[in-house]
């Protein structure tokens, strides 16, 4: 039997390596020119399955969320100026990595956003002082996932039966392959499992609710692989790139186009 192997590196010493059956790879529309395995008309699984517990019931997790001083800082960027937030969000993508791709300086970008107002917001509420990276990628990552975490408080309320994820558009990153690839496996991912990428998410980083997060997305994961491709992803990378996939679906889904046959009844 072929077999795929998917390997989560979980910090510095631990890692998981996780062997599964390799899903039956066909020449055609199965996936795209970057070998994802995401037909672009496949609709989104509206069911929530067993294992995936509502996040209002995830007392727990929800704990270990709100004691992270990122997600203050990060909220506080967003609700300075939502509007602000989401025109930034709508003219970049996961390529952003130097403010000039927007025409800003570095400085600029800190007082429009408010960095060293929230940088001391933060800190009154955890009475320590924290540093903090602040550049292109850090910010967009912030601004998404509490711009996410805003319009879906409870999990993918954006999932709606019939529907699918549009097709990306690339504002800064069109002639990156790497990029396109990263998201299109990304995409995959989110429309394979929406319910249980979502649930990965919004647990803290380095807890057990992560660690079984990951093992629970695993299938997912190793099915947007085609047959005999490995990828080694750090739990924070594969937060990155599944919090672009779920803003991208949650803002950019439209109903599945109909087929030529069932358009004929």
């Amino acid at each position: 039997m072929h077999t795929k192997r998917l390997a989560l590196l979980m910090g510095a010493c631990l890692s998981l390596a996780v062997t599964v059956p390799a899903l039956a790879q066909s020449n055609n529309d199965d996936s795209t020119p970057l070998n994802s395995r995401i037909k672009r008309d496949r609709q989104y699984p509206t069911e929530n399955p067993a294992k995936v517990v509502p996040t209002n019931k995830l007392n727990k997790v929800e704990l270990a969320q709100s004691q992270e001083m990122g997600r203050v800082f990060s909220r506080c960027l967003y609700t300075r100026s939502r509007s602000g937030a989401i025109e930034l969000l709508g003219k970049t993508d996961f390529g952003f990595v130097n403010f000039a791709q927007i025409g800003m300086q570095p400085q600029q970008a800190a007082q429009t956003y408010g960095f060293q107002d929230c940088l001391r917001r933060a800190t009154m509420v955890y009475g320590e002082s924290v540093v903090l990276p602040y550049n292109a990628v850090s910010l967009r990552s912030w601004l998404l996932q509490a711009a996410y975490f805003d319009r879906n408080p409870n999990g993918p309320t954006w999932i709606r039966q019939g529907y699918v994820t549009a097709p990306r558009t690339y504002p800064l990153s069109q002639n990156d392959p790497r990029i396109q690839a990263s998201m299109a496996f990304a995409d995959c991912v989110v429309a394979t499992d929406p319910n249980r990428a979502d649930r990965f998410f919004r647990t803290a980083e380095g807890t057990a609710e992560q660690q079984q997060a990951i093992a629970d997305l695993t299938p997912a994961l190793s099915s947007c692989l085609t047959q005999g491709q490995q990828v080694e992803l750090s739990p924070v990378i594969l937060h990155a790139w599944l919090g672009e996939a779920l803003w991208h679906a949650s803002v950019d889904s439209v109903p599945a186009p109909q087929t030529a046959a069932a358009a004929t009844h």
